[in-house]
């Protein structure tokens, strides 16, 4: 039999004290990872040029997560290869490395409401179930350059636990995934941009054309 793996929410045993510092780094968090798409966002649309290669950058890093993940993947790890959770590299046994820089992107959730209210007749907090709620919060993800083997050699390539990889290794082949189009990315860079007068579909039409000439 295989041993599984089972997934508990780390603020589950939070005291009061851990659980406001946990809300503030997932929003710390989540500044970085918008902060990271409008770099990106802006990195595109001054040098135009990139947006193909990015495209294809997309298809490798993307895997279930936005085409707006991807932009601010590029802003923090143009390197990357392949990105995921610490959890999922757990599963492929991976260990992330300890002084490895974690990449900020925003995941969607969605849970209970629960509300507090002192029980009258006891004095006591209780908690209740009160609808639903959903909205974006932060997640760190790391590329596979940033892990190692676990607690056995490399399935690849036999490399001993806790050593690196050889450049040869199959762990670090590229996933690739459907190839974003061009007007896509042209949406998303306008979508993040619009408050800097949005991305200028006319002037990579230009360039294009410019292209097209000089062929």
């Amino acid at each position: 039999m295989g041993s599984t793996y089972t997934r508990k929410r780390p603020r589950a045993d939070f005291t009061p004290e851990e659980r406001e510092a946990y809300k503030a780094r997932k929003q710390a968090d989540k500044q970085i990872a918008i902060h990271a798409r409008e770099v990106g966002a802006a990195l595109l649309s001054q040098s135009v040029e990139l947006i193909d290669g990015f495209r294809v950058y997309a298809s490798r890093v993307m895997g279930h997560r936005t085409l707006g993940n991807a932009l601010g993947m590029l802003a923090q790890n143009p390197q990357a290869t392949r990105v995921n959770s610490a959890f999922f590299w757990g599963k492929e046994g991976r260990a992330v490395r300890k002084e490895a820089e974690s990449i900020r992107v925003l995941a969607k959730r969605k849970g209970n409401k629960i509300v507090e209210s002192t029980n009258e007749t006891t004095g006591e907090t209780e908690q209740t179930v009160e609808g639903k709620w959903s909205g974006w919060t932060a997640e760190r993800v790391f590329d596979v350059r940033d892990t190692v083997p676990n607690k056995k050699p490399c399935k690849h390539c036999g490399t001993e636990p806790g050593e690196t990889c050889p450049d040869s290794c199959a762990m670090y082949e590229p996933v690739t995934g459907p190839v974003p189009t061009r007007e896509e990315v042209e949406e998303l860079l306008d979508s993040i941009l619009r408050d800097a007068g949005g991305f200028c579909l006319e002037f990579l039409d230009a360039e294009d054309s410019d292209e097209d000439d000089g062929e």
